[in-house]
């Protein structure tokens, strides 16, 4: 390859690995505001290819070439959209997995290494059943002491809608 292809590519590389960093920080979880989001679209050890505790240019460049040239699962040099789609369902069940770790990380009060129902039910605590108990209250809306299907649709509507834009749950902007 002549250097300005190595260089051209290298460029394209970049910039498809900007739009995916990006769809990464759009989809990531949330949690504590969008700095984590920030954390997946740089993520700082991942890149710092010689461990000198510094990220180049050249470091970020390759590792979004990496990342590209892995979604091209047949190696036919194009990225399809059934490889994208098998991309990005790996990324969501890695954040997945990493959530789950999290969340035993967080209860698992035995250290045992899963979670019992009683570490899940003790999880919120009495503020956890208060939480609970002023959630329904606020979805009860007609204060008949149950939740109609009219009700919990309501609730969902705006759940979602503020949720939109705010990094709420996995849901894209149809709510799937």
């Amino acid at each position: 390859m002549t250097p300005k292809t190595v260089l051209s590519v290298l460029t394209v590389a970049t910039l498809l690995g900007a739009s995916f960093a990006t769809v990464s920080y759009a989809d990531g979880p949330r949690k504590g505001g969008d700095r984590m989001g920030m954390e997946q679209a740089f993520n700082f050890e991942a890149m710092d290819a010689d461990k000198d505790g510094k990220v180049t240019q050249a470091e970020i460049q390759a590792f979004h070439a990496a990342k590209i040239a892995a979604l091209d699962t047949n190696g036919d040099g194009n990225i399809s959209a059934e490889e994208l789609t098998v991309g990005r369902e790996a990324r969501k069940a890695e954040r997945a997995a990493e959530r789950s770790a999290r969340m035993i990380e967080n209860l698992d009060a035995n250290d045992d290494g899963v979670l019992s129902i009683a570490e899940l039910e003790a999880r919120g605590g009495d503020r956890g059943e208060e939480r609970m108990a002023r959630m329904f209250d606020k979805v009860d809306t007609d204060d008949d002491g149950a939740i109609s299907l009219a009700e919990a649709e309501a609730a969902k509507k705006m759940m979602h809608k503020r949720g939109k834009g705010h990094g709420h749950g996995d849901h894209d902007s149809r709510g799937n």
